[in-house]
């Protein structure tokens, strides 16, 4: 696990190939600018495959909050990464459904785990997409090594 250096409170870590990112506290507008921000930011330039949105320390969060995360989701969807929420409370819960905020296109999952798992069956985050790295590594390290020798070949052949 990698921690990433960022400016806002939100604690930010790659697991399996996943950007989990711990939300912390009141969420107001200028936080969850910089939240979308850095997370934006995170996914280009680690290329990871799967986010998690971990909210358990999050007591309130009213429909813009929530739909500005939802969208949040959304641009990371278009960047190739699918995200789940984890850790919803109870009265977040029951605020939500009470302001008659669409939660049907957000995955969600009780804790990281089960996040994990979700993950892991939309996109097989762990094993196959690692193992799919480790492949195209070596491969790449092969070709250059072929280069490299056809190339001092050709030198030889020359003398």
């Amino acid at each position: 696990m990698k921690d990433l250096p960022i400016e806002t409170e939100t604690a930010m870590s790659i697991v399996n190939n996943c950007l989990v990112v711990t939300l912390q506290g009141e969420l107001y507008d200028e936080t969850l600018l910089r939240i979308r921000t850095d997370i934006l930011e995170k996914i280009q330039a680690t290329k990871v495959r799967g986010m998690i949105l971990d909210l358990c320390t999050v007591r309130a969060l009213d429909s813009f909050a929530y739909n500005f995360l939802a969208d949040t989701a959304r641009m990371a969807s278009l960047l190739g990464v699918a995200s789940v929420f984890v850790g919803l409370q109870p009265g977040v819960v029951s605020s939500l459904v009470d302001l008659d905020v669409e939660l049907a296109d957000v995955q969600t999952a009780l804790t990281m785990e089960d996040g994990f798992e979700e993950l892991k069956n939309v996109l097989s985050i762990h094993g196959d997409l690692q193992d799919a790295e480790e492949l195209d590594n070596t491969s790449i390290e092969d070709e250059a090594w072929k280069s490299d020798v056809e190339e001092r070949r050709a030198l030889a052949n020359e003398e």
